[in-house]
């Protein structure tokens, strides 16, 4: 059915992905995958990931290419359970599509796996999510949780999601101190605390895109759990983005890695080039 689960390096890239933009005569883009994991520090690994029709190109025509990143939630019960679970339901939601827009179905099917995950573990466990959708060159995007989606274009990275941790609620009231003081909030103990995931008893923080972004060549793009957004910069982010695929992937690891985090989290990342 064309659908396939990685969970291991993809295969080596043989050319660097900066391009110029695409022109008609060029064709179509074309997208290369290639996806890193590790368990870093934690005791064992808790993180997901998942990618349908990557290597069906009739049926990325004719549904689209799905990724998708989910981070279990390590405070709460069996964390890498309710990420397979979320991945496994999101990837049969996105089987049975028809016809539906992207944007509903996204909002639709991130609610229905929540629910499916909260009576699953009762309550219990969590994960976050982040996916895209790439249909006809146009990307549509999805996130609940703290996991990161990047857009690399035009010599910078951008990341296209917010997380739903507390640190936003934070930096809101700060809006309205005198002085405002950033660092209160970045200091805060419960700033990393999430206040949305799949699995919550209700779900009400979705992002997601209502309009569909055009793909660039050249364009990269990454998702990632916060065991890699967490703790790169953007610089940081930027350089493993401009090399090739399997490159960058490499890249990322060994970033993470270097930096030498006490008790560095599971880390998880798919790396998609537009070509």
């Amino acid at each position: 059915m064309g659908l396939f689960k990685l969970f291991s390096r993809g295969k080596p890239a043989p050319e660097p992905v900066r391009e110029e933009p695409a022109s008609p005569a060029e064709g179509p883009l074309t997208l290369q995958i290639t996806n890193v994991q590790g368990q870093g520090e934690r005791e064992r690994q808790e993180d997901s990931f998942a990618i349908a029709n990557a290597a069906d190109l009739e049926l990325q025509r004719a549904q689209g290419l799905l990724a998708l990143v989910a981070d279990g939630m390590g405070g709460m019960e069996d964390g890498k359970a309710a990420s397979q679970w979320t991945a496994e339901c999101f990837l049969q939601l996105f089987q049975e599509r028809e016809g539906e827009d992207v944007p509903n179905w996204f909002y639709r099917s991130a609610h229905a796996v929540s629910d499916s995950v909260f009576q699953r573990f009762s309550g219990r466990s969590g994960s976050t999510l982040v996916a895209v959708h790439i249909q006809d060159e146009r990307l549509h995007w999805l996130s609940v949780g703290d996991s990161g989606i990047f857009l690399l274009r035009g010599g910078g990275v951008f990341q296209l999601n917010r997380e739903h941790t507390c640190l936003n609620r934070l930096l809101l009231q700060e809006l309205e101190r005198e002085p405002i003081d950033k660092g209160r909030a970045l200091s805060d103990p419960d700033a990393p605390r999430l206040t949305s995931f799949v699995g919550i008893d209700r779900l009400t923080e979705v992002d997601l895109s209502l309009r569909p972004l055009a793909l660039q060549r050249g364009d990269v793009l990454l998702l990632c759990s916060d065991g890699i957004s967490g703790v790169l910069t953007p610089p940081e982010l930027m350089e493993a983005m401009s090399l090739s695929p399997e490159e960058g992937c490499a890249l990322l690891e060994q970033m993470v890695l270097e930096k030498g985090v006490p008790g560095q989290d599971n880390y998880t990342g798919v790396l998609i080039s537009c070509r």
